[in-house]
């Protein structure tokens, strides 16, 4: 399983990586537009987490100057065979998360995905 995390704190990098990381993942965290981009260029992902905010601002305009989730979330629509089969939107910029699931209708709003998401291995179960 392969999956992809625009995060760009480092706080929210290292839950995710705790949450997430288990025998079979293969994690990967790109900080910038650019590199989740060239990311989804050379990978093919399983899962992809997008937050919206990124350099440290917070409650960025979607279509400004600064890079955000959206551009991705633009990329992606532009480029859908490039899109991973799920998408989670994380930000806490709801205006942000609304202007993401514009663009990938498909996608699931989980804001705090960071302290949600567990991925553990499956136990067999036991019969009685």
């Amino acid at each position: 399983m392969k999956i992809l995390v625009l995060e760009d704190n480092r706080e929210r990098i290292n839950i995710f990586r705790n949450n997430l990381q288990t025998d079979g993942v293969s994690l990967t965290f790109a900080i910038t537009v650019p590199a989740c981009v060239q990311a989804l260029e050379l990978e093919e992902y399983d899962y992809l987490f997008l937050d919206h905010d990124l350099g440290g601002k917070v409650y960025v305009p979607s279509d400004g100057d600064e890079e955000t989730g959206w551009h991705v979330a633009k990329w992606l629509s532009e480029h859908p065979d490039r899109m991973p089969p799920q998408i989670f939107i994380h930000s806490l910029n709801e205006n942000g998360r609304k202007n993401m699931m514009s663009l990938l209708p498909d996608a699931t709003e989980l804001p705090f995905a960071w302290q949600l998401v567990k991925i553990r291995e499956a136990k067999p179960i036991q019969d009685n």
